[in-house]
């Protein structure tokens, strides 16, 4: 069989033809949600055969998220592409938003392509909704960047803000969200959060046995991802046909995670700036939940991440760059771009 008709082969039977294919045709997706061109690794196998000129205008623009949020349009990149995930992970740098004219698109040259779209009514209708929004991804992203604090205490403070701007939502009282950021900002530049900082123990809650039962449901039918799950496990001693966790497990957890992150905290750091940035929080792009559940959808990741980072490094006995970024990309194809979710 030659290759265009091997090509042509596959090309039927994984697409959808719109109006007998006078309309063009969509990709089928698996019962996860998945487009059937991935292989067994998560990558597209068009591209891999026949080169990007080869894609879809929807894969095109892989692995490039635009958001618009007033006026102005934003882009990021998916963690699911290596690449992407190194540079958005292993720099040590603060995470910032830089400017620059708007890019012509060769798809759509008359008018800019957006994947999402801020729609603050969902959360308000007050008229300042855009530069209420503003203020609050801001003071997040000055809580989750204060370095003097280790992550999970800049999570728990992120906590107690959204905890307050939810209410004040609730109220109606959204003009007050951006003077509670302000004051939130204000103690940060003071250090009025160190005598809190200083009474959280080491070993704060990370709800691991939430997590291995979300990292269980996963490896059932993730088949890309088993590999990173079960070398997770080997770094913790767990056992794979019951998932067992050994003894002193919590304790343990802490301290393998001081050996491979105390000095690289910035990973985390950079992970939750881009999911903040990226998904419209304390909003969300997609208007599917109020405020304190956004935040707890981040939490989840957070939580998911960390142990993941942790059980590579474990398994190889050392910080591992490489493992790392294989992990987090496997994990956002298997977790964010999948329609089945496994949420706390």
């Amino acid at each position: 069989m030659s290759l265009d008709e091997e090509i042509k082969e596959e090309f039927l039977g994984k697409l959808k033809l719109i109006d007998g294919g006078k309309k063009g045709a969509q990709p089928l997706l698996d019962e996860t949600g998945a487009c059937l061109f991935l292989n067994e690794t998560g990558l597209c196998s068009i591209q891999l055969k026949l080169g990007l000129e080869y894609l879809s205008e929807v894969c095109w623009y892989y692995p490039r998220i635009f958001c618009q949020v007033g006026g102005s349009f934003e882009r990021f990149l998916e963690l699911s592409c290596e690449e992407a995930a190194k540079l958005i992970l292993l720099d040590n740098n603060y995470m910032n938003f830089e400017e620059k004219e708007l890019e012509p698109d060769p798809y759509n040259p008359g008018e800019p392509r957006f994947t999402f779209h801020m729609d603050t009514a969902k959360y308000t209708q007050n008229a300042n909704a855009i530069d209420i929004f503003w203020k609050l991804r801001v003071a997040t992203v000055a809580i989750l960047q204060t370095r003097k604090y280790k992550v999970r205490f800049r999570m728990l403070l992120l906590c107690l803000f959204i905890q307050e701007i939810n209410e004040l939502f609730t109220l109606g009282r959204e003009n007050e969200a951006v003077m509670r950021a302000d004051s939130y900002m204000a103690g940060l530049e003071n250090n009025s959060y160190d005598d809190l900082a200083a009474t959280m123990p080491d070993g704060a809650d990370r709800e691991l046995d939430i997590v291995v039962d979300i990292l269980k449901e996963m490896h059932k039918i993730k088949l890309q991802f088993k590999e990173s799950i079960e070398q997770v496990l080997k770094g913790f001693d767990m056992e794979l046909h019951n998932w067992a966790a050994p003894a002193n497990f919590n304790e343990n957890y802490i301290k393998y995670y001081e050996m491979y992150f105390a000095d690289k905290e910035y990973i985390f750091e950079n992970y939750l700036v881009h999911r903040v940035l990226s998904e419209g929080f304390p909003f969300n792009y997609r208007g599917e939940s109020d405020l304190m559940s956004n935040y707890v959808d981040l939490l989840a990741k957070y939580n998911i991440v960390e142990f993941l980072f942790t059980g590579v490094c474990r398994s190889s006995m050392k910080f591992d760059k490489r493992k790392i970024i294989d992990c987090i990309s496997l994990f956002t194809r298997g977790y964010e771009h999948s329609k089945r979710r496994y949420l706390m």
